[in-house]
């Protein structure tokens, strides 16, 4: 249903006599479920509305011609989005401890968001009629969470039994003309080595978009979880190699690499960066995959356009352990051409342990923790990633804010977006 919360003046809808509190439940005798639908569905010339006023029905046909009628909404355009059925072997959210805000323990799978908002989503929770509706409704691109191309392993490493035919689910998006940017998060002794090998080839050949390949994030809470273990920093080289032939391979035959991997696995491995061009047009950048070369890249191309510091206050730039020794040689080249002294610090991942690498899983208390010797001037500037914030901005994983950092380490904190234009700037003015 698409509720009426307001309508404005002198519109269609107005004219139409659509009063604030109708609800619109059916669009040319197709059921509305969502903002997303109504959109959809409102995309015609000419539209019938089913609208109940009331206790009342009533059928509202308007000719808009494509136009925005003039109904406005304030729900959420997906309401009630669907929950995980799967329980993967490997589901972070399941290394969660106990304590933390609600929100942070629901596991989302539905397509829809994957559309909206870039999530990824297993295909294992819908069914036919849906699955059809992703394809009516073209929403394209869409993420797929992979993992494996093999039924039999997949189901078991997503211990759902709806597991298999992911193949064929993606081939029909294909042919569908729905873009498929899929992913594989790498589990040692599970999907990688020949598992890995075969998936990158039948996703290829399906025609996929692009492919990411990330390493498992394992935290020290595992009790009662299945026994996982770490790539080691000749695990990570091996896997370099093959993703780097494999992108040579597919280059050559279609003038895309295809197949990415994460930052982690160059950083673990003790491997350069891959140079810019390496990831093409950054297809999977929304996952993470190219992000510490997008923002070298970024910052170089920003620096050299600037003259001058604005601001000479002390600053201390805290980071996580994947990106410090990026962020470490975007500094100093800061501080040499300015001949500043901005320090920067490593923070470790003591909350979920060692094996958590990325800024976007760093707590506040740790930033504090290991902050605290370095901020001891009066009037020093801690700039940290925005990807230590949930995504209205607001709060830690531990449920701290800005000024909660601010106030224990009695210094400024200036959050810094994701790319090297943005940390430039804050560097200057800050």
């Amino acid at each position: 249903m698409y509720y009426v919360d307001d309508v404005l003046k002198n519109s269609l809808a107005d004219k139409a006599d659509i009063k604030k509190g109708d609800v619109i439940t059916h669009i040319n005798d197709e059921l509305v479920t969502d903002g997303l639908c109504y959109g959809f569905l409102m995309c015609q010339k000419t539209v019938e509305l089913t609208v109940i006023d009331g206790q009342n029905q009533k059928k509202i046909r308007i000719r808009n011609n494509f136009e925005d009628i003039g109904i406005i909404n304030n729900r959420p355009l997906v309401e009630d989005p669907k929950r995980c059925h799967n329980q993967c072997l490997f589901c972070f959210i399941d290394q969660l401890p106990d304590g933390l805000r609600e929100p942070l323990y629901f596991k989302d799978d539905d397509s829809r968001l994957s559309f909206l908002t870039g999530n990824y989503v297993t295909l294992t929770n819908i069914n036919d009629h849906e699955f059809d509706k992703i394809i009516k409704m073209r929403l394209s691109p869409i993420n797929v969470s992979v993992h494996t191309t093999n039924d039999l392993l997949r189901i078991q490493m997503l211990k759902n039994k709806k597991a298999g035919q992911i193949k064929e689910k993606i081939k029909k998006l294909i042919e569908n003309h729905i873009t498929v940017n899929a992913q594989i998060v790498l589990v040692k002794n599970y999907n990688d080595k020949n598992e890995l090998s075969k998936t990158i080839k039948d996703l290829y050949d399906l025609g996929a978009n692009s492919l990411s390949v990330v390493p498992v994030g394992i935290t020290k809470f595992r009790e009662k979880l299945p026994l996982l273990e770490p790539f080691t920093k000749q695990d990570c080289r091996d896997i370099v190699q093959m993703i780097t032939d494999f992108g040579k391979q597919f280059y050559k035959e279609s003038g895309a690499r295809f197949v990415y991997l994460a930052d982690e696995f160059f950083v673990k491995g003790e491997i350069p960066l891959p140079s810019y061009s390496y990831y093409d047009d950054f297809p999977q950048i929304e996952n993470g995959v190219g992000m510490l070369t997008s923002l070298i890249k970024e910052f170089k191309a920003a620096l050299r356009t600037k003259a001058a510091v604005l601001n000479q206050g002390k600053k201390v730039v805290a980071t996580s352990v994947a990106a410090y020794d990026t962020i470490k040689i975007l500094v100093d080249l800061f501080n040499k051409k300015f001949s500043t002294a901005i320090e920067v610090i490593r923070i470790e991942n003591h909350f979920f342990g060692k094996n958590i690498t990325v800024a976007g899983l760093l707590t506040g208390q740790d930033i504090i923790a290991q902050s605290r010797l370095c901020v001891t001037a009066n009037k020093t500037t801690l700039l940290l990633s925005r990807d230590i914030l949930r995504e209205a901005g607001d709060l830690t994983l531990d449920d701290m804010t800005v000024a909660d950092i601010e106030n224990q380490l009695n210094c400024k904190v200036v959050l810094v977006e994701n790319n090297g234009k943005d940390f430039l700037k804050k560097l200057l003015s800050c």
